[in-house]
């Protein structure tokens, strides 16, 4: 069985449904939602977990109450964070969604960090994973010893990791830049893809893969996706109308569901199709973490809205 170590954020949502979204300066009332675990990374590792895969799990947090509940989820969840980092100078882990309007909006506190330092331990095994599931901010601060986030990666890619970035709306640094050359594929939404045009201009694309990256996904909403690879032709997959009760989560949902459909197939667009069955299904209930559905309850919907899941069976055994 491959190894796969997923390493960003894990956070307690706090969720809020009001009427409409305010004004500055404006004040109203707003229903209080159960909360629920998120973060994106961790959400995505909750998801490729649910297919029946053994995720592990690593970032920094602090040692109080809030970390204690996000660990147990993880752990309940069947995920190994036994290469957490501890450090309680970080303030607690969490974000507040607003759900208004048929959409959601997301506040992130920052968590300030500038370094995660990881044993001899998980070094080793991260050497000896096959995928890394993450996204820049969280990649960015991981340190071994005196070695920084861009020569880590270089070693992993050495010994044969296939990093795997969530590029997300791709609001990219000039250190975070430094990432692009170590990673193997990266997905990012309709916002990513015009702040990467800005940034590098209207050949963004093909920098990216001059750079050495092999497969671009970009997500579309409720459009679905298309696929880009190097010298190739772009895989265009059609999104599913459901009816949206919560998008928080869609694209964590996606990604790790491609991951887990990738390394059951070489068929891209196979693949995206049953990422996209899977990020549909996820914005039909409250969460972040709603994506992560059994194999027979993804069946059942993908056999309601296509009538064929015999077609994605290889993925849902």
């Amino acid at each position: 069985m491959s190894r796969i170590f997923f390493i960003g954020d894990v956070a307690l949502d706090e969720y809020y449904q009001a009427e409409y979204f305010p004004k500055i300066k404006e004040k109203i009332l707003v229903k209080t939602l159960p909360a629920q675990m998120g973060g994106s990374i961790a959400n995505a590792a909750c998801v490729f977990q649910s297919f029946g895969n053994s995720p592990y799990f690593l970032t920094a947090l602090n040692s109080g109450e809030i970390t204690r509940k996000l660990l147990k989820g993880l752990s309940e969840a069947g995920i190994n964070t036994e290469y957490m980092v501890f450090d309680d100078k970080i303030p607690d882990s969490k974000c507040l969604i607003i759900l208004a309007e048929n959409e959601h909006t997301v506040f992130i506190p920052t968590l300030g960090l500038t370094e995660i330092r990881i044993t001899d331990e998980a070094f080793q095994a991260l050497k000896n994973c096959d995928y890394l599931y993450t996204n820049f901010v969280e990649i960015a601060p991981l340190m071994y010893q005196e070695k920084k986030a861009p020569e880590l990666l270089d070693i992993l890619r050495q010994h044969g990791v296939k990093i795997w970035c969530d590029l997300d709306c791709a609001e990219v640094s000039d250190d975070e830049e430094m990432l692009f050359p170590y990673v193997h594929t990266a997905f990012l939404n309709e916002q990513g893809e015009q702040n990467l045009a800005a940034r590098f201009g209207g050949s963004w694309k093909e920098k990216l893969f001059d750079m050495g990256l092999d497969t671009l996904v970009a997500t579309k909403a409720e459009r679905g996706c298309i696929v880009y690879q190097k010298e190739k032709e772009p895989i265009t997959v059609p999104g599913i109308p459901v009816e949206v009760v919560d998008v928080t989560g869609a694209g964590d949902t996606f990604g790790s569901s491609f991951l887990h459909a990738v390394m059951h197939s070489d068929d891209m667009k196979l693949c995206a199709e049953f990422a996209n069955f899977a990020a549909a299904r996820a914005v039909t209930g409250l969460g972040a973490r709603y994506g992560a559905a059994s194999a027979a309850e993804l069946r059942r919907f993908i056999k309601m809205h296509s009538g064929e899941a015999e077609r994605y069976e290889v993925f849902l055994r």
